[in-house]
């Protein structure tokens, strides 16, 4: 066996050790299970001759793991208990045991896992068909609340339509199908209304995390300026991806728009280019 493939085994038997289902396997008979994955004789002999190194190692990483996506996810596993007890605790056990982390970040991990339960979520009868949407919303909401102090911005002009705007850290742009952001936090019976929504996501001075709902032609003039399109081609573009004329009732409402997000502190202004 190669140094590589024994590291290869290594890791993987201590990936089913952690996230495996079975708790049980390594503690009846570890140097059954660490055969069973083909641990390197020397590594097996190590552990082996620390039994209790592994179940330790597991209540670790697993503590770690599923407290993240559980603090993240706070208010939505309430509402999936409200519908099926524990249920984002299964769903959390079924993930690791399938899938396990591939982020080497564990602030990352609750993306990962939303990736893999959303699917799954919204194809299950026994839940609401917009709890994956009202995840994603608390799971950005969460991420951009907690987001480090961003940098300094470059170098800001006056906002011309030839110039790329500047806009403030952390911010999100989201589309869901739910509007699940018009649910009250604390009403667990609450219902959102099945539509098309596009949220932006950012924090305000005080560094709380905020929501505002966007039309489809405004959030796709502010996709394009995220992406660092200039003012007026971005309008251009957004106008004609959506067959919509770029009339004065756009001009003002782009305008709006920009005025809004300057008082919202998200809108810095212009790059000096």
């Amino acid at each position: 066996m190669t140094e590589a493939n024994a590291t290869e085994r290594l890791q993987a038997m201590f990936a089913k050790a952690c996230f495996g289902e079975d708790a049980t396997a390594f503690d009846v008979d570890l140097a059954g299970f660490l055969a069973a994955h083909g641990v390197a004789r020397e590594d097996a002999e190590a552990l082996l001759a620390s039994p209790r190194r592994l179940g330790l190692y597991r209540r670790l990483v697993r503590h770690n793991v599923t407290g993240v996506i559980a603090r993240m996810l706070e208010h939505t596993r309430a509402r999936l208990d409200r519908r099926v007890a524990g249920e984002l605790d299964r769903a959390i056990s079924t993930f690791l045991d399938e899938v396990g982390p591939r982020t080497p970040h564990l602030r990352d991990v609750p993306s990962e896992f939303l990736a893999w339960a959303a699917p799954r979520w919204r194809v299950d009868p026994r839940l609401p068909r917009w709890i994956a949407d009202y995840a994603e919303l608390e799971l950005s909401d969460f991420t951009v609340g907690v987001a480090p102090r961003p940098l300094p911005p470059p170098p800001l002009a006056e906002v011309t339509a030839d110039r790329p705007l500047v806009f403030a850290d952390p911010k999100e742009l989201i589309h869901l199908a739910w509007a699940v952001n018009e649910i009250p936090v604390g009403d667990l019976d609450a219902e959102p209304a099945e539509r098309p929504v596009s949220i932006l996501v950012y924090r305000d001075a005080e560094h709380r995390s905020r929501f505002l709902e966007l039309t489809p032609l405004a959030a796709a003039i502010l996709a394009r300026l995220f992406a660092g399109d200039a003012l007026g081609p971005a309008m251009v573009a957004a106008c004609a991806a959506r067959a919509h004329p770029l009339d004065d009732a756009v001009l003002a409402g782009a305008a709006r728009l920009l005025a809004d997000l300057g008082e919202r502190g998200v809108l810095l202004g212009a790059r000096d280019v």
